[in-house]
Formats: structure tokens, sequence, C-alpha cells
């Protein structure tokens, strides 16, 4: 039986409200593929997000509870911890942590998944980055009492 079903390019659930005061917007980056990491971390450093990137899940848990990110990009399908592991225990560590997947893995149950573990968005590679980029700024901009709304383009 072939699948014909893909998720949409990007889906968003829910921005928690910051618990913490950063005082600077911290992304953290997890994903094995070097170029892209690269990337996605000059385009959010130019929308003037302070990036740290690493390439295993493990790595990705440990500096989460080091560095405390506000948001955390995660690939799905990385070596030591794949993106669900290291998203349920960063989850753990802090509840308010705006957690994206960040994966070319377009199958519906994957996206349910990413949903159930406690990701708080689905971005399909490539990614519209001006999308991205709206929506970490609409949760940054939630720890300034501003009432600011993600747009995402379908």
């Amino acid at each position: 039986m072939q699948r014909h079903d893909r998720v949409s390019s990007q889906a968003l659930w829910q921005i928690p409200l910051p618990a913490t005061r950063h005082d600077e917007p911290r992304v953290l980056i997890a994903d094995d593929d070097m170029e892209a990491t690269r990337a996605i971390s000059l385009a959010l450093e130019d929308a003037e997000f302070t990036v740290r990137a690493v390439h295993t899940g493990l790595d990705a848990v440990t500096l989460a509870r080091k560095w405390r990110p506000g948001v955390v990009l995660l690939d799905l399908m990385m070596p030591l911890g794949d993106g669900w592991e290291a998203a349920e225990a960063i989850r753990a560590i802090d509840l308010s942590t705006l957690l994206i997947a960040h994966t070319s893995r377009t199958d519906p149950e994957d996206m349910t998944r990413a949903q159930r573990t406690g990701f708080n968005g689905y971005f399909v590679k490539p990614t519209e980055i001006e999308g991205m980029i709206a929506v970490i700024r609409d949760y940054f901009s939630k720890q300034d009492g501003e009432s600011a709304t993600a747009r995402l383009r379908s």
C-alpha cells in the first residue's frame, strides 16, 4: 500500500508563555545535518537571536539544561537520542520552552507523535524561514507582555 498522506509544511499547536525572562532571545538548534544547521543558524542570528547548535539528541538535552534556551529546534532523526527522546527530556527540564520539530519527515503519524511528545510546532524541511522566525519572535514577545500572534503561511 502506497501512502500519499503528507503533513503540511508548518504546524503550530500552542506557543507557551515563557516562565523565565531572558536577557537575550536564546535559540538552540539540534540537527545532525551540518549544512542545514549552519544555514538556519545564520538566518536566526541575522534576525537577532542568540543561537547555539549541537548535532545529537544527548548534546541538545545537556546544553538545554545548562544554557536554558527559550526555543529549541529539534531534528527528529539524530544520533545519540532522537528528537522525540530529546524533547521529552527538555520538556521535563522546562515546561515553558518552545519546542519545534524541524524535520524532513512528512508522515502524519510523525506529526501526531511529535504533538503527543510535547512539541509545540512542526516544521518540514526545507523550512520557510520567515514563518519560523515569526513564531520564535512571537514566543519571545510574550515574555515582554505583548499580545503578538504568530502568522504561518500554509
